[in-house]
């Protein structure tokens, strides 16, 4: 690179190309399918330019922005060992296969559990593991009575016994409360297994971690410490391009080093990924507690136009029960649409670190005029609308 683009350390990055990223940008900004939307910042741009371009399997060393990133998020949470992986469903599925072993076993998860309904059925391929799916009663999260009533111990030749116990923090927004977290761990950690058989083992998908953190106010660490794993997602709240770390002790990091191979994981020149989840981070976190205001400004708007939730709004997700209004998803798409704004059919919106407060304002104002047309009497499109979302 010549030295007339650099400047004092920072590219000059053309017009034209920060052009196409604002676009990109004020789209972004009324778009409330996913927290995955996000565009990187310039910031992010430069750190891709400048990171390290070392090979994740031929340079025994390792990438330095890779291994940069790492530290970051072993210091962050307080856990041993970290690892980069190419996707959260990566993250999960090399976590639950580097802790379970031999059949017959079963991971015990909410039955509404990412690792379990939207990775494209990974874990009984990968792991040939069971499940054993959780509602919760209290319709929330999980809690200590749930696991319990739903442990599969060993000795009965029917049932595959527990092996992981998978918990997810925040689920549809919702969070898993410390407390609950650390009875859960308490349990499973002391739960009785044959002499042969290591701890039953605890896992978090932890993609929206920090936002769950944030939002109870609590410790990261003491969260951490409930978990012998966890999949942190770089690309969801975080708003970084790609990635996430998984983190665990030294023991089963080294053993998740085989399953990244194996998966697809083993990357080329990662280190420019992981420089701008670096810069992500920092862009990112500070402005967490922001959007969890704004998501639930927003719910305290809808509901004042009748709308109802399916579940409560606490981070930086709204989950309207549209059946209880009787809007069809397709009417709730094409309202929004015609406003410019972007969702998935099911109901559920999504904030993030780039959602604008004129985006917001333009949801509230489509769905006003979807609320005003319903109860006017007005026949609303019931056509076929497909859409999922992570």
């Amino acid at each position: 690179m010549s030295s007339s683009t650099i400047e004092h350390d920072k590219i000059i990055f053309p017009q034209s190309i920060k052009a196409q990223w604002q676009t990109a940008t004020d789209k972004a900004a009324r778009d409330f399918r996913s927290d995955v939307v996000t565009v990187p910042t310039e910031e992010m741009m430069q750190a891709v330019l400048v990171a390290s371009v070392n090979d994740d399997i031929y340079d025994t060393e390792g990438d330095p922005s890779v291994k940069a990133l790492e530290a970051r998020l072993i210091e962050l949470t307080g856990m041993e060992a970290a690892l980069w992986a190419v996707s959260g469903t990566q993250g999960n599925q090399i976590c639950l296969r580097t802790h379970l072993t031999q059949p017959p076993h079963t991971v015990l998860l909410d039955h509404r559990a990412h690792v379990h309904c939207w990775e494209s059925g990974a874990l009984p391929v990968i792991s040939q593991a069971c499940v054993t799916m959780v509602k919760p009663k209290n319709g929330v999260h999980l809690t200590l009575d749930d696991v319990k009533a739903n442990m599969i111990a060993d000795g009965n030749i029917h049932f595959p016994p527990t092996r992981v116990v998978s918990l997810e923090n925040t689920l549809s927004g919702t969070i898993l409360p410390l407390k609950e977290a650390q009875a859960i761990s308490k349990f499973v950690r002391s739960f009785p297994t044959p002499d042969d058989q290591k701890p039953i083992a605890m896992h978090l998908d932890a993609a929206r971690l920090f936002d769950g953190v944030v939002g109870e106010g609590v410790d990261i660490k003491a969260y951490a410490a409930c978990f012998d794993s966890m999949s942190i997602c770089l690309a969801k709240g975080i708003g970084a391009p790609i990635g996430s770390v998984i983190l665990g002790s030294k023991q089963f990091i080294n053993r998740a080093k085989w399953y990244r191979k194996m998966l697809g994981g083993g990357t080329r020149q990662p280190g420019m990924m992981a420089a701008a989840a670096h810069v992500a981070l920092d862009y990112a976190l500070p402005r967490l507690a922001n959007v969890h205001s704004l998501t639930k400004a927003t719910a305290q708007k809808l509901e004042s136009l009748g709308y109802q939730f399916a579940l409560p709004v606490q981070t930086n997700m709204i989950v309207l029960d549209l059946a209880a209004v009787g809007i069809p998803a397709a009417a709730f798409v094409d309202y929004c649409a015609e406003q410019r704004v972007a969702v998935f059919p099911n109901g559920r919106l999504v904030f993030h670190h780039q959602t604008s407060v004129e985006g917001a304002d333009d949801l509230v104002a489509a769905l006003k005029r979807l609320k005003e047309a319903k109860d006017n009497g007005v026949v609303l499109s019931e056509a076929e609308v497909h859409g999922g979302y992570t």
